[in-house]
């Protein structure tokens, strides 16, 4: 913790003057009216005087803790700020204030807070930020406080302990790295026996039947030899596309985070999810240039194909969020089709579709800002893939945002009516809750 400036303020020295006009004028016209009322700001002035300065040096302790550190863009970050009055004496009015990054939104609890502070006693204060892309620094703690009269205030600003900074991208580490095997047994419930944790039936022992599946209850009755199967668990193979077009790089306001970089973040943790759980995984990013390869969009990965898909996704993840300058433009209203139609249009969907294996399913990743992203939506169904669309919600409540929202919502209704399953990602509502639902429905697909 670094002490970066301290400055007294006098609350009642201005009142010097005044008493000294009102003497003046008092001694030269032989007012005593005036003398005597002189003495008012007379004592206010030997109040401020007398009174006992309040220092900060080696007083206060304070320190900044983020969670997490690193977070994916469009993540929420807690932070919390303890101050612990580590001096002999009381503070009786103690006001702080964090420097919150000016990009950053506040969305949950208050960066200032106010109390009084005694010998070894702690403040902590809570908040929440919501992050985009990019490195953001915290400016030093604001703090000011009072004597007990209240006559002289000191402000300072503090640099604390801890973090003082905070980068949110798509890295490498966030993505596991192995490549998992995927053809053995995986969450999803069959009605074929096989291995597996769910009781199916039993049939009769058979040379080569593993002893552990011998159902040696029935042998100790019988002296039959049978052996048990249980529903056999399979992995599925799953598609995960993040809808990275022009249209879906906008945001309501400049401290949130676009769409595009919504679906990024949901895709990653997605990726996370379905490779521990041994699926069989594609990522597509619409829109946006192969990072390794160069190849035009959309940039792909499959874990068919390589063995550091972990590491390829992340930098697909990470160029999604990413985008142009040109794409970061605030829009409340809705956006022209025509406009994305070259990269969201005929050509982008004959190359998604190619993308895809016949059987697989999808997770469509979306902000549906724009027509486009149902008739992406319409290929995707009537090439025979089972569809889930996750759709983050980015519009303002003002009247412009009402009626992205109303269009929004109604090609939510139309990919509903072709069949697919809709998970809309409310802005008050955190992604791993809106996520569980989502793959909910994919695994029971």
């Amino acid at each position: 913790m670094t002490m970066i400036q301290q400055v007294h303020r006098h609350r009642y020295r201005s009142l010097l003057a005044v008493t000294a006009a009102l003497t003046a004028c008092g001694i030269g016209t032989g007012s005593q009216t005036l003398l005597v009322t002189a003495v008012v700001p007379l004592l206010f002035v030997l109040q401020d005087a007398l009174a006992t300065k309040p220092s900060l040096t080696n007083q206060l302790s304070v320190e900044r803790k983020l969670s997490p550190e690193a977070p994916l863009p469009g993540q929420p970050v807690s932070v919390t700020l303890t101050i612990m009055n580590t001096g002999d004496s009381t503070i009786p009015d103690l006001r702080v204030a964090d420097g919150v990054p000016t990009e950053l939104g506040t969305i949950g609890g208050d960066p200032r807070a106010s109390a009084i502070l005694r010998a070894g006693q702690k403040l902590t204060v809570n908040y929440s930020v919501n992050t985009n892309r990019g490195t953001y620094e915290f400016d030093p703690v604001q703090v000011r406080a009072r004597n007990r009269s209240g006559t002289i205030m000191i402000e300072s600003k503090i640099a604390p302990s801890g973090q003082s900074s905070l980068e949110s991208r798509v890295s490498v580490d966030d993505i596991p790295l192995s490549n998992q095997t995927m053809n053995i047994t995986g969450p999803v419930t069959t009605e074929t026996g096989g291995s597996g944790i769910e009781f199916y039936a039993t049939r009769e022992y058979q040379t080569g039947d593993p002893i552990g599946r011998i159902n040696w209850n029935q042998y100790a009755k019988t002296g039959q030899l049978s052996t048990i199967e249980y529903h056999e668990q399979r992995a599925v193979r799953i598609a995960i596309i993040i809808d990275s077009r022009v249209s879906a790089h906008v945001s309501s306001q400049p401290s949130l985070p676009t769409g595009a970089t919504l679906c990024a973040y949901a895709a990653t943790l997605s990726i996370s999810v379905l490779l521990d759980e041994g699926h069989t995984l594609t990522i597509v990013a619409l829109g946006t240039p192969d990072p390794i390869r160069s190849d035009p969009p959309p940039a792909h990965a499959s874990t068919d194909e390589e063995t550091a898909f972990g590491a390829h996704a992340a930098m697909i993840c990470n160029a999604a969020a990413t985008g142009s300058d040109e794409m970061m433009t605030n829009t409340d209203t809705d956006t022209d089709t025509s406009a994305v139609a070259g990269d969201g249009g005929i050509v982008d969907q004959h190359r998604l579709l190619s993308r895809l294996d016949s059987n697989e399913q999808v997770l469509f990743c979306t902000p549906a800002l724009d027509d486009a992203a149902v008739s992406i939506a319409q290929s995707i169904r009537a090439d025979g893939h089972e569809l889930t669309v996750l759709s983050p919600q980015i519009s303002n409540s003002d009247i412009g945002g009402r009626i992205a929202h109303l269009n929004r919502t109604n090609r939510l209704f139309r990919i509903r009516r072709l069949g697919g399953t809709i998970v809309d990602w409310k802005r008050n509502e955190t992604l791993p809750i809106a996520l569980s639902r989502a793959l909910r429905d994919i695994n029971s697909q």
